[in-house]
């Protein structure tokens, strides 16, 4: 199989020093092979195939003879010395051929011969094919995959069934079932075909108290019970083997749950001793080392002689067995199965005290556990194939609830009294029983306490240890990030060296190379524009003069009174050019300013306005389109130039028709249809505008169903941008609505039971999995079309589980995480963040008062502003957190919103950021973004400190407080007196309150009206002291205000 692809029995294969290779077959076999022969490929070991095919007349004596010549071996001991054959000895005697085959008549020449000495092969050959090629690879990692869905799909869903009806299966029938399920994979809708798959060996499904581990156990014909259940099943792909053992627990007591998390444990340990030039014994004294460390040496004798084996085309590998005494080294490209276990592990009573009454665990005196999985041996850490979930919580069913009997308690309270006394005293002994016994636990210290607040505080301790598991989490993650971010920046550092200056260079403005080429029509004292050459001659001492338009800075028509003035002002040093200038000036400015005199301005005079007038519309118009051509240049300066889109021919093309697309084309709504063509997608609207998009510029494709909003949409997030009209876009959207955007609404109510409106409903309804399904099936096409053609292209679909409001983009919107990005589709501007360009995410404004919280996402590129996402609220803060550490995302918080543009230009031009030490790399510092952090690691470490500090520094305190409030009180007093004198003056200076101008207003309007009340209303409006005593309460309304 591995050297043909293809098996063939009753064959000799003969293999000489010299290269020669020799194939004794009958006729078919020989043909299969007839078209390798003569063509060995250059460097090959191999220098020639020979076919010899079966000839019966003298049962292949000829070519046996022949074997022997070519191999070294004679019938008769010539000298002494004895040819060394290698052969697989276990093999020898056991081909099981029949009299007269190949094998057979081989077998006996080679005994006739006493000149030949046998030695054995299979060691050295199954290191040599222990490492797989890329080709092998990939059949093994698909053998696991199919190992691993026929475990999801096919067994988990039975033994649900079976427990959930409570049905009686044997073991025997289960694995019946399951074996069906491997021999026939569409029986799960796997399309896999028939021929190309076949099972391992007869799936192993145990349960009861009777287990064994090893591979060769055989499933019992006893009823599967509910208590701890082992299933074990391997596939075979394309004759590639695989195997995969889980361990499901019903109603496990907490001591047989607490043995589970430890094999789990035991696995992590011996994966990372699957290490590239480790030996194999390492990973079962990683395991027993694991154990002793902990305190469980208990375990230590329940483990299996054997933890797994190497595995490809033979299942088990004897030669690469992992036990404790195997010498050979982990080499990249193995494969293994690594099987890890407890068999026969003691239960006792009062372990089983913690399960349900009802349990069948309680019925069991020892049990065993098993995990099994393929694990491949990479360059840095293995990588498990076969990825079914093996937590604790994925493994456990609880079927026995735990208020079973509260529920008959309240069913015999709410029964009545005559049913009552019909019960047998037992069952009500055992009513008061069980009722005593909550009464006891529920009492403490005379108290009797609420189950509901002890599960409330149970939910808090645990959210407070998710929070700490995630911050060592998150501590351990910033430290391997500064490190990898370290790497980065030294390998970019590297790559522009020799490049930075090619940025700096400027252009030089020329118009003329001589005034030869000056228009023919220039006069000596008038202002001419050359719109050709994009200049304008201005007439100095009777000589025209050029400048360049994009030296102007503006121009000036003031109105004309005698004579029409026109200004000119130029860009010079010495002041700010600002934001409008084109960028070619402002370095030329800043280039030429120590050394070079400058014209700040330029005025011309003329009695006759014609000139001037069309000069200044001119100059204008000119500065106009320099204007516009800078920002056309400023947007193409950065598009890659896409391929041509070739067009699938004789092919059904997968199509999406009636599509708007997002941007739109100069402002107008964009609809059309969508096409898969060989190497990109092309978009043709209604009005015959063509968008193409390359699949190789495809960064992220993401699908997003129709569930909430009112749209099915697919988005493509571009790697570099393409002009949608005059613009750059980075973001295309192709989208139907389910309903309009826009309903009108009937004056008259309706009702909630009106047929009109539950048909509208469920045509809505129908319209959404319509489309959905329409959009999914052009996914799948477009993936398909894509890969067949050497792309790459996958379709995410957004969590919506872990979505959250926020607001990017001055409105909120429901944000959704991809796995590659975090996204906002449905509103306009897009919200699209690559989270492989994000460096950190600071959570800003967390605080034990605020209802919401903001988020800045900072990008790896320094010179770019951070993304941001305001007013998410509190109760989606620690899902995001865990999100963010799930996806290796370092994050900060703090209270307060920081000024980000200063922090970027300051971090950008820190070298050493990533760095803990100075620069004399001696004085520490927080490396990367710690600094961030709301309490530092020195603030954990000194906690304790503090508390134990507080007690004694209360009453000091208190002490302190009083006697700077009698500083402070006799400050005040003395300055009060102090100030008697020009106090009135200084709050004169600062002018009247909002009374002081009332009044004045009010004794204006006396004036105004009768004059004799001036003095009355002077009255009223009190003295002048009292004015300025009145105004001293102005500086603190201010502040309020």
């Amino acid at each position: 199989q591995y050297i043909f692809g293809y098996e063939l029995p009753d064959t000799v294969l003969l293999l000489t020093e010299e290269g020669s290779c020799f194939v004794l077959a009958t006729k078919t076999k020989c043909e299969f092979l007839s078209s390798a022969v003569d063509k060995a490929p250059p460097g090959s070991t191999i220098t020639g195939l020979t076919l010899l095919t079966r000839n019966k007349t003298d049962n292949n004596a000829a070519h046996f003879d022949t074997l022997m010549k070519e191999a070294g071996i004679s019938s008769t001991d010539e000298n002494g010395e004895k040819t060394k054959v290698g052969i697989f000895l276990k093999e020898k005697g056991k081909s099981g051929s029949k009299e007269g085959s190949i094998l057979d008549g081989w077998e006996k020449a080679l005994e006739k011969s006493n000149s030949s000495e046998f030695v054995d092969v299979a060691t050295g050959l199954s290191l040599v094919l222990s490492t797989k090629e890329e080709s092998e690879l990939d059949l093994i990692k698909k053998s696991s995959v199919l190992s691993n869905k026929i475990l999801k799909h096919g067994f988990i869903p039975r033994i649900e069934e079976i427990i959930d009806s409570e049905l009686s299966v044997s073991h025997e029938q289960l694995s019946t079932e399951i074996d069906a399920i491997i021999e026939d994979p569409s029986k799960i809708k796997l399309k896999v075909p028939k021929d190309h798959v076949q099972s391992c060996y007869f799936p192993i499904v145990q349960s009861g108290g009777e287990y064994d581990i090893r591979v060769s156990a055989q499933s019992t014909d006893k009823t599967l019970t509910y208590d701890i259940i082992t299933v074990s099943l391997g596939a075979r792909y394309h004759l590639y083997c695989s195997n995969i053992a889980r361990t499901f627990l019903v109603d496990p007591p907490k001591k047989v749950s607490q043995t589970y998390e430890t094999l789990l444990s035991i696995q992590e340990a011996c994966l990372k001793a699957m290490v590239p030039g480790k030996p194999l014994k390492g990973v079962y004294a990683a395991a027993t080392n694991y154990l002793e460390s902990e305190g469980r040496e208990d375990l230590i004798k329940l483990l299996p002689k054997n933890l797994g084996f190497g595995i490809g085309l033979d299942f088990r590998d004897a030669t690469m067995v992992l036990n404790a005494k195997n010498p050979a080294l982990f080499r990249v490209g193995m494969v293994f199965n690594l099987s890890l276990g407890f068999s026969n592990v003691p239960l006792s009573d009062s372990a089983k005290a913690s399960a349900h009454s009802k349990s069948a665990v309680k019925n069991l005196e020892n049990y065993a556990l098993l995990i099994s999985d393929m694990v491949g041996i990479t360059q840095r850490a293995p990588e498990v194939l076969t990825k079914h979930a093996k937590s604790l919580s994925d493994i456990s069913y609880m079927i026995n609830d735990e208020d079973d009997d509260e529920e008959e308690e309240e069913e015999e309270d709410a029964s009545s009294g005559d049913e009552k006394k019909k019960r047998k005293a037992p069952d009500g002994d055992a009513a008061l029983a069980r009722k005593l016994a909550r009464s006891e636990d529920n009492v403490v210290n005379g108290h009797r306490t609420s189950s509901r607040l002890a599960q409330k505080d149970g939910m808090v301790q645990d959210v407070a240890e998710g929070a700490a598991e995630r911050e060592r989490r998150q501590i351990e993650l910033m430290e391997r990030k500064n490190e990898e971010r370290l790497r980065e920046l030294a390998r970019a550092n590297s790559r522009k060296k020799g490049k930075d200056d090619e940025g700096d260079q400027v252009e030089e403005l020329e118009t003329y190379n001589r005034t030869k080429d000056y228009p023919d029509n220039v006069l000596p004292n008038q202002v001419k524009v050359d719109m050709a050459n994009q200049c304008v001659l201005l007439p100095i001492n009777g000589n025209p003069v050029p400048f360049h338009i994009s030296t102007i800075k503006n121009v000036v028509l003031p109105d004309p009174d005698v004579a029409t003035y026109l200004r000119i002002n130029f860009y010079t040093a010495g002041m700010a050019v600002g934001k409008d200038a084109p960028l070619n000036t402002a370095a030329l400015v800043q280039k030429y300013a120590p050394y070079a005199s400058f014209i700040r301005e330029m005025t011309f005079r003329s009695l006759d306005s014609h000139n001037l007038v069309q000069a200044y519309r001119q100059i204008s118009e000119l500065r106009k389109r320099a204007k516009q051509r800078e920002l056309r240049e400023q947007e193409e300066a950065n598009l890659v130039e896409q391929d041509k889109l070739v067009r699938t021919k004789n092919e059904r093309v997968p199509r999406l028709s009636d599509l708007t697309m997002r941007p739109v084309f100069a402002g107008r709504k964009t609809q059309g249809n969508l096409e898969s063509h060989t190497n990109g997608l092309r978009f043709i609207s209604t009005r015959g505008e063509i968008v193409d998009i390359m699949y190789s510029n495809v960064k992220h494709a993401i699908f997003q169903p129709c569930e909430s909003e009112i749209m099915v949409l697919v988005h493509f997030h571009l790697k570099n941008a393409i002009m949608v009209g005059k613009k750059k876009q980075k973001d295309i959207q192709f989208f139907t609505e389910v309903v309009d955007a826009s309903q009108t609404v009937d004056i008259g109510r309706r009702s909630m039971y009106d047929p009109d409106e539950m048909d509208d409903e469920q045509r809505e309804r129908q319209l959404r999995k319509k489309l959905n399904e329409a959009f999914k099936d052009f996914c799948r096409k477009v993936e398909n079309v894509a890969r067949k053609n050497n792309f790459t292209l996958e379709f995410d679909i957004p969590y919506r589980d872990l979505g959250f409001q926020g607001n990017p983009h001055k409105e909120m919107v429901f944000i959704l995480p991809t796995l590659n990005c975090l996204v906002n589709l449905t509103e306009t501007p897009f919200f699209v963040v690559d989270l492989s360009d994000v460096d950190h995410v600071h959570f800003e404004r967390v605080t034990f008062m605020s209802k919401a919280f903001d988020v800045v996402l900072i990008n790896k590129d320094f010179s770019k502003q951070p993304f941001r996402v305001d007013m998410i609220p509190n109760v989606d803060k620690d899902a995001i957190q865990e999100w963010l550490t799930d996806m290796e995302i370092s994050y900060t918080e703090g209270p307060m919103n920081l000024n980000w543009k200063q922090i970027m230009q300051t971090v950008s031009g820190d070298d050493r950021f990533y760095m803990n030490t100075e620069e004399d790399e001696v004085t520490e510092k927080e490396a990367g973004w710690e600094f961030l952090r709301m309490f530092g690691r020195e603030d954990e470490e000194s906690g304790d400190e503090d508390e134990d500090d507080s007690e004694f520094s209360e009453g000091e305190d208190k002490a302190e407080s009083a006697a700077e409030s009698e500083e402070e009180s006799e400050f005040d007093s003395e300055s009060e007196e102090e100030s008697d004198y020009d106090g009135d003056e200084d709050l004169e200076e600062q002018g009247m309150d909002w009374e002081d101008m009332e009044r004045e207003a009010a004794l204006d309007d006396k004036r105004k009206g009768t004059g004799g009340e001036i003095e009355d209303a002077g009255a009223k409006g009190g003295t002048g002291r009292g004015r300025r005593a009145s105004s001293s309460s102005a500086p603190s309304k201010r502040r309020r205000r």
